[in-house]
């Protein structure tokens, strides 16, 4: 896998591609940099160990990457159905502004789509995340540590129907975030 993001959506001519190794210290650095912590950076490190990353993503131009998009296993207690949690998202201070985070949260969707994924939860702004899909009301069909305004939810494949507001368990590592 590996898009172009057509001058139409972004005019820096940007590739999104699945990370690899070699990428690995370049993410950290740009996702420090971009939250001002190691936190996050340090989040990503810990999935990518502890084996809970689904997807992770970068986006390239003219061989530097500047934007980066995680995607990590999550379990529904109770419940067949494949979810994960979008985070984070980052892009390097000088390229915001240009689609560069819209385009990785896209290509995201779409592979994990075609992986047959059913779910995909984020905890973000509302009005942004509504542009993907992402809906409120279906992620209050769940319980999670971070449930409020800010939890949404994609449903991909099928449309879940929750009864008893099963609980949303993320990863070991987002502990790190209480």
């Amino acid at each position: 896998m590996s898009s172009d993001v057509s001058s139409n959506d972004n005019p820096d001519d940007v590739t999104i591609r699945p990370d690899t190794r070699d990428d690995y210290p370049a993410i950290h650095n740009l996702v420090a940099t971009a939250f001002d912590s190691e936190l996050e950076a340090k989040l990503i490190d810990r999935l990518r160990s502890d084996g809970d990353l689904v997807l992770s993503l970068v986006a390239e131009r003219n061989g530097k990457i500047i934007g980066y998009a995680g995607f990590s296993r999550l379990t529904i207690k109770d419940r067949e159905l494949r979810a994960t949690a979008l985070a984070p998202v980052a892009v390097s201070r000088c390229h915001r502004r240009r689609g560069i985070a819209a385009a990785l949260v896209r290509e995201g969707i779409h592979e994990l789509e075609l992986a047959g994924e059913d779910l995909i939860f984020v905890l973000g702004d509302p009005a942004y995340y509504a542009r993907f899909g992402f809906d409120g009301r279906v992620a209050r069909q769940f319980c999670a540590q971070w449930s409020g305004p800010a939890f949404l939810a994609l449903a991909l494949e099928r449309s879940p129907k929750a009864a008893n507001r099963p609980l949303v368990v993320y990863p070991p590592a987002f502990e790190a975030f209480g």
